[in-house]
């Protein structure tokens, strides 16, 4: 069996190595896995192999999904720059075989993510065995990648419930039951008895008075025949002391208030 033992090192952290072993037949897709586990680094879609000449200068592209791509290069027929477009090969559909024509095959892989990163890849060495060993494989392992300082997460206001006002329900006023003045007060029904006798009395009394006889005004003359008309007047208690009320108005009507008429 042969194995492929592939060296990644860093450009932007020099402490930074890792060894990886694979078989031939693997593809880039095995590749990609084994350096996400062994450099520690979060599943991601947005990876790319590229293989290079020494100079690391890109040449074939391996992307992990199928996506078009535009380039513009020179064209040296036409003598001006040209737009082509390209699919990149898929990983998993690339085996590590075909693309490694050079003992000291030079890679490149990026890597972007929440954190973006390049390795240079070489082959160094392919070892020949007999025993069966679960490959990929990372059997030299140095130095960490550093990782961005994550922001603190400010968390976000409450928001305070606006609380409606608690309303107080006065209390009822309880009157005690005390025993007023009023209700103190026992009835004497002898005394009420006593009260309604004299009571009694006074009218009575009131009933038995006689009236006072009327006396004549200071203002009147004696003789006057107006003042005899007013005491025949209040002496006389009804019309029917006049035995013919027709006698009753000649009497009367005779009156002219000449001084024949006295």
């Amino acid at each position: 069996m042969i194995i492929y033992r592939f060296r990644l090192t860093s450009e932007d952290h020099e402490d930074f190595l890792r060894e990886i072993e694979i078989q031939p037949m693997q593809t880039f897709l095995d590749f990609h896995q084994a350096i996400l586990t062994c450099a520690k680094l979060e599943n991601c879609d947005n990876a790319l192999f590229y293989t290079t000449d020494n100079k690391f200068k890109k040449k074939l592209e391996f992307s992990f999904k199928y996506q078009k791509k535009q380039i513009r290069k020179y064209d040296e027929d036409i003598d001006q720059v040209v737009t082509e477009t390209y699919v990149p090969h898929l990983m998993k559909e690339s085996v590590l075989k075909k693309f490694i024509d050079d003992p000291h095959q030079r890679l490149m892989y990026e890597f972007t993510g929440k954190d973006s990163y390049i390795f240079f890849i070489e082959l160094f060495k392919i070892i020949k065995t007999d025993e069966c060993i679960p490959m990929p494989r990372c059997v030299n392992a140095k130095g960490e990648l550093p990782k961005k300082a994550e922001l603190p997460v400010i968390p976000e206001p409450e928001e305070h419930e606006t609380v409606a006002p608690v309303l107080t329900v006065p209390q009822p006023i309880i009157i005690s039951e005390e025993k007023s003045f009023f209700t103190e007060m026992q009835v004497d029904e002898s005394e009420l008895a006593e009260i309604e006798d004299q009571l009694d009395d006074m009218m009575e009394e009131e009933a038995l008075i006689v009236p006072e006889k009327h006396v004549s005004s200071p203002d009147l003359k004696e003789g006057d025949p107006f003042q005899e008309e007013d005491d025949n007047l209040e002496n006389m208690e009804s019309l029917d002391e006049y035995d013919d009320i027709e006698d009753f108005e000649n009497k009367h009507s005779n009156f002219d208030g000449e001084s024949d008429d006295y």
